[in-house]
């Protein structure tokens, strides 16, 4: 049924209504319109079941027309009458279908039977039936099928707190027939129930029904209110219903869900092609047999919702394996998800392609999954035995969630913008090298041109030589200047943009952003002041163009004169032109020194600015993990008895893992590495000390000279190395790890349910090193009281989990001729539970403690 679509809900219940075969009950219209009539009032007050208990009588073929119209609504309605005991006191007893079924009417053979040799027993003011609470208990057992009874208005004169007093309550509720009684209706006197509750040593349940024949079909669903759980329209489901009163019924206000969920997850192409998967905001079960495809669904669901394995996840290539096998190449998978806003988003991911992400009916461009929908916990199958020392801190990740996206995008442009200077920086790396080749060019060639002074040449080309130098230094000063027009521009593109397209308005903060907004249309006209900057700069470039052509024209004119000056110098082993380019040489130098005196500053501010970059990037490491600190805290607030400690950059065996990797080969022994460690925090505190290094490490010069080397050569990746945090965790004030596989499975479950900001906990065979008595004793309970602020998906083989803790959806799955099938249900559906009596039956302790519930089922084994 469709109601049922998504597992069992919370419905409107009246266990108490009278039709027009009552012969109180006012009706004053068309025959033929009154089934159609009270349903539709039923819809209309949005009752989802209820039960026909007309006074001392049973119109079979009204209920069957009845309850036919009400299923076409999505109706559930159940067979009962309102009876009057010997002693005046009025039950409501509420039958299974097997009363009623085919020829037989059973309900009215027990009437017959009560009312023996009294009349009128179904006309005001009702007569007593022959039947005390006993009689009537043994009359209905006789007969052999289903039932259960409730005291109706139990505060009415006719009622149950009315008619008996004393030690006559006492007696009748001590007698075992009032075993069969799972219920009180209108019970408003707090006293009497609890009374009530104390001797029959058990709860009953308290329910409520519209109870109004007089006024007829408008008095549907008047009164005070029940809400009652259930997963199927049958007897049996209603029954157990009031047996878990404290689970399965509230009174006035229907229970909401407060937690963001995974509405239904389907499937085009694969092994489970055109199957579409419901789910419940609250508990959910997957079951089957071992390769059912159970594991499957759950991995598939983790992939499509982008939730990482984590690094220490088990059996990695097994789970990612999986998900190809069963969606197969262009497979795809839509998962639609409610977040805690209750806003409805549908995921559409064909299998090896980045997501779709759509709101109502509309793709949105969310940068990720996590934007919509909070990443639920996930834990795939042995993964919480899993032992690694970095467990821990995959557990951490998960519970935090998205708590360090900001602070890890900031620690990214910080190792990106340390990254840029040491490239940067390295490319200067060789101008103490390079200075020093320049200077001996210009001593060579200021020794080498002295000789033409003392010849008297330089004084004969001293005009040409001038000539060289003016028109290098020109042509120096023209890349300068096209070298600032290029960067003008390049401003100009960048942030052009944003002087032409932003704009403050708003309608929450109209003063403040209009004074802004004048601000920023003054800022404006200062940007657009740069394209008159680009435009003069262009005219006078060309003006030194044309001036730089003039020096190259005039030069030119005088070439022949040049030339002349040269022939008339005769002097053996010495050739005019060389001294010319030994001019130049000098002249082309000078400016390379500058050059290069500017690099040096900037290698300067480069290692100044690079110690700064540095000094922040480590203040973003400590911000993380005082973030990660501040998390762990309120963590450790939910459980008692496990708790997480964090230390900073606590992981030191990291750190000596890329130590030994960088420095292989170095000669570096064992010792020295351990000295690192133990002196050092990081790779940075390794930078800082450099000048110290010897002294704390005692080494030789030449390993302490290699040291240096390999680290100047690997600076970045060391730098950047951030040495983790390191969690512990502790269960009972022992570490975790020194605890035994079930103690460890059953703390880290319960530590799990105990995370209130969790939405959506997945879970693959949480049972796994569990007995059935933690089960039940501590994760059951647990998830139970969860329902309703978290929403559970687990694959399971042990039936106490989907049995005992109520679940509200199950999923049967089995694979079969390369397709695997899905069965939805509820733990109220009978189909549903022969599957799970069939699938999951699993040793005697588990079989007696849901035996209750199996009987109640009546499912022979």
């Amino acid at each position: 049924m469709s109601v049922f679509k998504n597992g069992s809900v919370w419905l409107k219940a009246d266990f108490h209504l009278h039709t027009k075969a009552d012969k109180e009950f006012k009706y004053d219209g068309d025959e033929n319109d009154f089934v159609k009539a009270y349903v539709d009032q039923l819809k209309s007050e949005e009752i989802g079941i209820g039960v026909i208990t007309n006074h001392n009588k049973f119109d079979k073929e009204e209920f069957n027309a009845l309850r036919k119209q009400a299923a076409k609504n999505n109706i559930g309605l159940l067979p009962g009458i309102e009876f009057s005991l010997k002693e005046g006191i009025h039950i409501l007893i509420v039958f299974n279908n097997e009363w009623y079924k085919g020829h037989e009417n059973n309900i009215q053979d027990f009437l017959n039977s009560a009312f023996y040799g009294i009349t009128n027993a179904d006309i005001p003011p009702y007569p007593n039936s022959n039947f005390d609470l006993n009689e009537t208990v043994d009359k209905l057992d006789q007969i052999g099928h289903d039932y259960f009874i409730v005291m109706a208005h139990v505060d009415a004169d006719n009622g149950f707190f009315n008619v008996l007093s004393g030690r006559t309550i006492e007696a009748f509720i001590k007698n075992e027939s009032f075993n069969r009684v799972l219920a009180v209706q209108k019970s408003g006197n707090r006293d009497n129930y609890s009374r009530l509750c104390s001797l029959a040593n058990r709860r009953l349940a308290c329910i409520e029904g519209s109870d109004n024949a007089e006024n007829g079909i408008d008095a549907i669903g008047k009164g005070r209110i029940t809400y009652i759980k259930i997963g199927d329209f049958n007897f049996e489901a209603v029954k157990y219903v009031l047996t878990d009163s404290d689970n399965r019924i509230r009174a006035k206000n229907k229970p909401e869900i407060d937690n963001a969920y995974i509405k239904s997850i389907s499937f085009e192409g694969g092994l489970l092609d055109r199957t579409e998967i419901n789910l419940s905001p609250e508990l959910n079960n997957f079951i089957g047999i071992r390769g059912s495809g159970k594991s499957s669904i759950l991995e598939i669901l983790r992939y499509t919702l982008g939730i990482p394995l984590g690094n220490q996840a088990s059996d990695r290539e097994y789970k990612n394996s999986l998900i190809e096998h069963v969606l197969k190449s262009g497979g795809k998978v839509i998962t639609i998800v409610v977040n805690e806003h209750k806003r409805e988003y549908r995921i559409e991911k064909i299998y090896g392609q980045k997501e779709d992400i759509y709101e109502n009916g509309k793709r949105i461009d969310a940068p990720s999954i996590e934007t919509v929908f909070k990443t639920p916990v996930y834990f795939g199958q042995k993964d919480l035995s899993n032992k690694n020392i970095d467990f821990e801190a995959d557990l951490v990740k998960k519970l935090i969630g998205n708590k360090l996206e900001n602070i890890k995008s900031k620690i990214s442009i910080k190792i990106a913008e340390i990254e840029n200077i040491i490239t940067a920086s390295k490319k200067l790396d060789n101008i103490d090298e390079l200075k020093k080749e320049i200077n001996e060019v210009v001593k060579k060639a200021k020794y080498q041109i002295a000789v033409y002074k003392e010849k008297g040449v330089e004084g004969k080309l001293r005009q040409q030589s001038r000539f060289d130098s003016d028109i290098s230094r020109f042509k120096e000063s023209l890349n300068e200047i096209s070298k600032f027009k290029n960067e003008i521009e390049s401003l100009i593109n960048d942030y052009a943009t944003f002087f032409n397209q932003t704009g403050f308005e708003s309608e929450e903060n109209k003063e403040i952003f209009s004074e802004a907004d004048k601000l920023f249309r003054q800022l404006a006209i200062e940007f657009n002041k740069l394209n008159e900057i680009k435009a003069n700069t262009e005219k006078y470039e060309t003006a030194f163009i044309e001036l730089s052509n003039k020096l190259n024209e005039k030069k030119e004119n005088l070439k022949e004169d040049f030339a002349k000056i040269k022939r008339e110098i005769d002097i053996p082993n010495l050739n005019p032109d060389d001294f010319l380019k030994l001019n130049r040489q000098i002249e082309t130098s000078r400016l390379k020194l500058i050059e290069i005196e500017k690099s040096e500053k900037k290698k300067t501010e480069y290692n100044t600015s690079l110690n700064k970059k540095i000094s922040e990037l480590n203040m973003l490491w400590h911000e993380e993990y005082k973030i990660l600190e501040k998390e762990v805290r309120r963590i450790n607030e939910y459980e008692n008895s496990l708790s997480i400690t964090v230390e900073y950059k606590g992981r030191d065996d990291k750190f000596l893992n890329k130590l030994k990797e960088t420095f292989k080969g170095s000669g570096i022994r064992e010792a020295t590495y351990n000295s690192i460690k133990s002196s050092y925090k990081d790779f940075i505190e390794i930078y800082r000390d450099m000048k110290n290094l010897n002294s704390n490490l005692n080494i030789s010069e030449n390993l302490l000279a290699e040291f240096k080397k390999r680290f100047e050569d690997n600076i970045f990746n060391l730098i950047s190395f951030r040495v983790e945090d390191k969690f512990t965790i502790n269960y009972n004030d022992k570490p975790l790890k020194d605890h035994s596989l079930g103690q460890r499975a059953t703390a880290l479950i319960l530590f799990l349910l105990a995370q209130k900001e969790t939405n959506v906990l997945i879970i693959d065979q949480p049972e796994d090193d569990l007995d059935n008595q933690t089960i039940y004793e501590d994760v059951i309970k647990a998830i139970k009281s969860l329902k309703g602020n978290m929403q559970f998906v687990f694959a399971t083989h042990n039936a106490n989990i989907p049995v005992l803790g109520d679940s509200e959806k199950i999923l049967s799955c089995k694979y079969s001729e390369s397709k695997i099938e899905v069965h939805n249900g509820t733990i109220d559906n009978y189909d549903t539970q022969k599957q799970i009596v069939t699938i999951m039956e699993g040793g005697e302790e588990a079989f007696n403690r849901r035996k209750n519930i199996y009987e109640l089922w009546s499912i022979k084994k």
